[in-house]
């Protein structure tokens, strides 16, 4: 049953993450049926009936760590071309399974390449393996980080999550493995419902006190709802929205008949972002662009950051952050994997004490944070770290500092100010790792905002997925205001009223009434940008 299981969940783990969506959820069964064979084809079976095998126990410990640890192992026999299939295991991208601290593998009595890889601070152990002639054998391997988050007081969170088609059991191992093997330390689990696809969310049974069950055990876990609405099965709605840290959860959970397959469309998703706000809880708006109220909501400072890469690759840094930077908002990055852990995303945010989801998710809307799948980012100006205003009266000078250092090859660290790439350094390496450092002066006599990022087109991780980084940013208030562009406020309004026009003839309202609890979101949110263009004029 274990070995049929975790089969599953590797078949799931790749399914619901297609780079080439806008939207993680809706998925074919002809999709799936094309993941599962290309999954399959990444490794080849193992096969140990026909003759004695070895069983092959191993350890991962790591650097200042009193115990072992969970990592990803993969395992090739010499001359094979591609990696054994672990069936035990909770299988990966490209071969790699998850594994506990410590774990005893079947395999056949010959030799082998074993790699080893925990986390993104360190880097991947490979050891040459004889097994000929042993029927047991024990691997210990012992990691060295080039990196250490923890001495620098980061913790690292996933803001977007749900698992399906798992046992309660099932469910509670892959929590319990796959965010220690990625060195994890906050996963937000969240409920999300889709008629009649939720009867295999096994997440949906989620609940507040597994929070504290976790937690107990040394897994922190926050608690959420995706609150969201569509247009047809995954067609574009009004949006997709993390509600983190409530105390209960924000009904309705999903809006409209085409994802409840009844009712109307005569519920924006303003009504459960406001009461998340009285509730105390967080709002982190999902899949970058993806959503008709993600500028309404963004223009009345509903939201507290920014999910980009939760699920796939829609839209990119300059379709939100870098032009709701360019109108004065303040903007914090976040990101998460939406179905399953398939890829190494992350946020980063300092804490100072033990971990709880209210302090994390404090810093998070601070905008002290940075999204990574890769490499780390260091970055102040000024003195004055992530989520920080530097203030100038007249015009001056502004020290910048930045590092990256990554376990891949990045290519090249990017400083941006104002949306725009000023300086890009090379990689070089380091031992067994990849830095960048920056240290810039630059003149300004404008607001704006300076960030770092590494370069998009650098290269892949170990997962083969796409490397990214970026930091928040570090805001510049120059005479007393933040960066405002008249044209891109225009431009906003603009898009706003096409969405007016859009959900007019995409929308089934039950009467006048729940029209106008739509419409005059953005209606609003438009009159409230086009007071902005006006004191800007006026100024």
């Amino acid at each position: 049953m274990r070995l049929f299981s975790f089969l599953l969940v590797a078949l799931l783990g790749i399914c619901f993450i297609g780079t080439d969506g806008v939207d993680g959820h809706p998925q074919t069964r002809q999709r799936f049926l094309r993941q599962q064979e290309q999954r399959q084809k990444q490794v080849q079976p193992l096969q140990t009936d026909s003759q004695p095998g070895c069983a092959l126990t191993i350890e991962l410990t790591v650097e200042g760590r009193r115990r072992p640890v969970a990592g990803n192992v993969r395992i090739t026999l010499e001359g094979a071309e591609k990696p054994l299939e672990l069936g035990e295991l909770i299988q990966r991208e490209l071969g790699w399974f998850a594994m506990p601290a410590r774990e005893t593998i079947q395999l056949p009595r010959s030799k082998m390449t074993v790699e080893v890889l925990h986390g993104i601070q360190a880097p991947i152990e490979v050891r040459e393996m004889d097994l000929s002639g042993r029927s047991e054998a024990r691997l210990r391997i012992h990691v060295t980080p080039f990196y250490s988050t923890s001495e620098r007081g980061l913790a690292a969170g996933n803001t977007h999550l749900h698992l399906m088609k798992l046992t309660h059991a099932e469910m509670d191992h892959y929590l319990r493995t796959v965010p220690r093997a990625d060195d994890l330390d906050l996963l937000f689990v969240s409920v999300l419902r889709r008629i009649p696809d939720e009867r295999d969310y096994i997440t949906n049974t989620f609940t507040p006190g597994d929070v504290e069950r976790f937690g107990q055990d040394g897994v922190q876990l926050g608690f959420g709802e995706e609150h969201r609405h569509n247009f047809g099965r995954g067609g574009e709605g009004y949006g997709h929205v993390m509600l983190l840290n409530i105390p209960e959860l924000v009904r309705p959970i999903s809006i409209g008949p085409g994802i409840m397959g009844s009712g109307t469309d005569g519920l924006p998703l303003r009504q459960g972002i406001l009461k998340t706000h009285r509730d105390g809880g967080t709002v982190v708006w999902c899949h970058n662009t993806f959503g008709h109220e993600d500028l309404p909501s963004w223009t009345r400072n509903l939201v507290h950051a920014q999910n980009i890469f939760d699920g796939g690759s829609h839209g990119a840094y300059d379709a939100t952050f870098y032009r709701y930077l360019d109108v004065g908002m303040r903007v914090p990055f976040s990101t998460g994997t939406d179905w399953f852990v398939y890829d190494f995303n992350r946020v980063y945010v300092p804490l100072e004490g033990s971990l709880t989801q209210k302090k994390w998710l404090t810093q998070l809307q601070q905008g002290r944070s940075f999204i990574t799948n890769g490499p780390l980012l260091e970055f102040d100006a000024n003195g004055h770290s992530l989520g920080d205003t530097v203030k100038l009266d007249e015009p001056g000078t502004i020290t910048l500092r930045g590092r990256a250092v990554g376990r891949e090859d990045f290519s090249h660290l990017e400083l941006v100010h104002n949306g725009t790439v000023i300086e890009r350094i090379a990689t070089r390496r380091v031992g067994d790792h990849f830095e960048a450092r920056l240290n810039r002066v630059v003149t300004v006599d404008q607001p704006g905002w300076f960030a770092l990022r590494t370069d998009l087109a650098a290269g892949n991780n170990a997962f083969g997925k796409p490397l990214f980084s970026h930091t928040s940013p570090v805001y510049l208030e120059y005479q007393g205001r933040l960066r405002f562009r008249a044209e891109v406020a225009e431009a906003m309004v603009s898009e706003m009223t096409a969405s007016m026009d859009f959900i007019s003839k995409m929308a089934t309202f039950a009467d006048e009434e729940e029209r106008e609890s739509v419409m005059k979101v953005y209606r609003q949110a438009i009159q409230s940008m086009q007071e902005r263009i006006t004191r800007r004029e006026q100024e």
